[in-house]
This record gives structure tokens, sequence and C-alpha cells, in this order.
């Protein structure tokens, strides 16, 4: 039977990938009511004309966060797309020990890790027993630990690795809340954004453009509902070692 949801929310979605995945979500399930948040209003702008259920919401701000889950009634299908790997002073992923800066981490790990378990938590009441679906983020196979074979991007990776662990904890919870959730992290692939333009000069392989990559993951989550939960996924379906 086809994945066929009432709601979905696309957080992150004010522009680049996260603004791809609503356009793909409003093609794919014309039928959905799809809400979308954004941080930033002067990078929203293409998503608030083109999505009418769009809000700002600051992603680590828990008030806000609470606030504005309490007016969803339920989720079918979530996909954060919230992360960073350089701040807006234009510093990035270590290469070397020697780059590493705390205030920096601090800062990675508060993006890329700590808003998928904030949301969760006031999201989870929101997730149904009778049907199913998906509750995804964005992850990095950099983040994999088993395939680290390069080293460098200390903050990256580890932020990305802390964000899996949670959302397989996460998967374990929903679980035993019996939640017929899947849980998600997944890998999207290099994709042509603000994030990764600095860090696309060399690279061989497929770069995406963000309309290609939501098509990508919309496909390999709704794969995953037969799969199960607590899963890392590439882009093409295939499972990452954690």
């Amino acid at each position: 039977m086809a994945f066929c949801p009432d709601t979905i929310l696309v957080i992150g979605a004010g522009h680049g990938l996260g603004l791809g995945i609503v356009k793909e979500c409003r093609s794919r399930y014309p039928n959905a009511k799809i809400f979308a948040t954004y941080r930033r209003r002067e990078k929203a702008k293409d998503l608030i004309d083109f999505n009418e259920n769009s809000f700002q919401v600051d992603p680590l701000n828990e008030d806000e966060v609470r606030a504005f889950c309490e007016t969803l009634t339920n989720v079918d299908l979530t996909i954060n797309c919230v992360g960073m790997l350089q701040n807006r002073e234009g510093q990035g992923p270590e290469k070397s020990l020697r780059d590493i800066d705390v205030d920096f981490m601090t800062e990675v790990f508060q993006v890329n890790t700590f808003v998928t378990p904030l949301w969760a938590k006031y999201l989870k009441k929101k997730l149904s027993r009778e049907t199913q679906s998906i509750f995804a983020t964005l992850s990095a196979m950099v983040g994999s630990i088993e395939e680290n074979e390069i080293g460098g991007w200390y903050s990256y990776r580890a932020s990305k690795t802390a964000l899996n662990m949670f959302l397989k904890t996460i998967a374990i919870e929903f679980s035993r809340s019996h939640l017929k959730t899947s849980v998600v992290a997944i890998h999207p692939g290099t994709t042509e954004t603000e994030l990764s333009k600095d860090f696309l000069k060399g690279i061989k392989h497929k770069v995406w453009t963000p309309e290609g990559a939501a098509v990508n993951i919309l496909n390999t989550l709704e794969k995953c509902l037969l799969e199960g939960t607590g899963l890392f996924k590439n882009w093409d379906g295939r499972t990452i070692t954690y």
C-alpha cells in the first residue's frame, strides 16, 4: 500500500534542500497538508511564497518548538533538514587537531545534534499507534565510525555520529510506546546548497540539485516503512554502518 501522509512537517525548510523537499512533497503528496519551518525570514522568501503553512521557529528554542508542536494535531512524515558545516564567521570543519575550538564545536553540536531530540520530545504525542509514520533527520555518511578512513572534520563528524545515536535511541523509545513510526537517519548525498557550496571544489562524484536530492530522500524513506526503524540510510537506499 502506498504511503499517503495527511500531514507533513519539514523542519529547516527556508531554503536549499529543505525547500527542495517541501516542493517534492507537494508534487508527490498533493492532498497532504505541509507544515514548514524556517529560522531566518530573509532567506525564506521562496518558501513563504510557495507554501502557505510556513512558520518562523527557532529550532533550538524549546519554548518556540513546544508552542508550535502544540498547534499540530498529528504528523505522518517529519523530516528535519537543519544542519551546519560552517558558521556565519566562515569558520568551518577542522582539518586537524590544531583547529579545534570549543565554541565552534559547541555550535556545531547544537545545530547538527540537539535539534532532533528536542523536536522528538514534543512530536512524540503527535504520532499514531494506528497508522504508519516516518520521523527522519538528514545525517551524513561521515558520521559513520566504521567508514571513517581519512579523518578530519572533527566536529561535523562527531555531531552526526551523536545525532545517529539519538535517532537510534528515539527509535527504541517510539517502538516501546507502540508507535508505528520508522525513525531514520539519512545521508542525502552531496547536494549543491548554501551549506555545501564552499566544499564542492574538486569533488568527482555526483553532486545533486536540491530537487534531485529530495526525490532520492523520499524514495528511500518510503522504502524504510517496510524495513523497520532505527535505520541509517544512504540516499540510494543502501544501509550505512553506524
